[in-house]
């Protein structure tokens, strides 16, 4: 796996390790995510965009990072 120049952008979270969480850690996650959307909103940005995500530990990952650098999306 080739992840040289792989900028940590985003943060994920996996939806099972969120459902193990208490309630109050889930309210907690729920407020900051508020806030980063009033932020984005705030500053003009779509408050809720979706995303595509690549685990780099499946077979195809290289694949998916040749590709992204051909289209300047890397690093």
């Amino acid at each position: 796996m080739n992840t040289e120049g792989m900028a940590n952008k985003f943060v994920v979270f996996i939806g099972e390790d969120v459902e193990v969480l208490t309630h109050q850690e889930k309210v907690a996650l729920g407020h900051i995510a508020e806030s980063i959307e009033d932020n984005r909103r705030e500053t003009g940005k779509n408050p809720r965009n979706i995303y595509l995500v690549v685990n780099t530990d499946e077979s195809y990952a290289d694949e998916v990072i040749e590709i992204l650098k051909r289209y300047g999306h890397w690093g």
